[in-house]
């Protein structure tokens, strides 16, 4: 089993060299980015949302721990909001590290989330997921999610 601990500012540090060129490929990936751009713009997205780092408010990030061996096996990023519909949680970011895949981590960080969420008084979890990122889309849809919105692009 795991568990989510709030990141340390170190794990900020690895998390951030891991997500950024991460993002900014998943945005070449999708077409949204020229690669030439790509890291540029994800280093100043991270940036805009993030000015505080583990501090920024509203913002929750956590290491995905292992029970048993205190072994981090990836990392969770959410914000949390209110408005007429209730108080809910948008997920910016979810790596499970490459050598734990496939292992079942990613459906237990899922059911940590959702318990995490409800001690908030979180209603709703909501994200995005990349068209591409097969394996992301069937775990989410696994997990209960349902699409609320879907993009479509042609290129010419």
């Amino acid at each position: 089993m795991i568990q989510l601990e709030k990141m340390t500012e170190r794990d900020f540090i690895d998390y951030l060299s891991l997500a950024i060129p991460d993002y900014a490929a998943e945005k070449v990936s999708a077409g949204a980015w020229a690669k030439e751009a790509a890291q540029k713009l994800s280093e100043e997205s991270f940036a805009e949302l993030l000015p505080n780092g583990v501090a920024t408010k509203d913002h929750h990030l956590f290491s995905i721990v292992k029970n048993e061996s205190s072994q981090k096996v990836g990392y969770m990023w959410f914000r949390s909001s209110e408005d007429l519909n209730g108080k809910a949680a948008f997920i910016f970011d979810f790596i499970v590290f490459e050598e734990f895949r496939s292992r079942g981590y990613g459906t237990q960080t899922m059911l940590a989330l959702e318990e995490t969420a409800k001690k908030m008084g979180i209603e709703k979890i909501m994200l995005h997921v990349f068209a591409h990122n097969k394996t992301a889309f069937s775990l989410y849809e696994k997990m209960g999610f349902n699409m609320t919105d879907i993009s479509m692009s042609k290129y010419l």
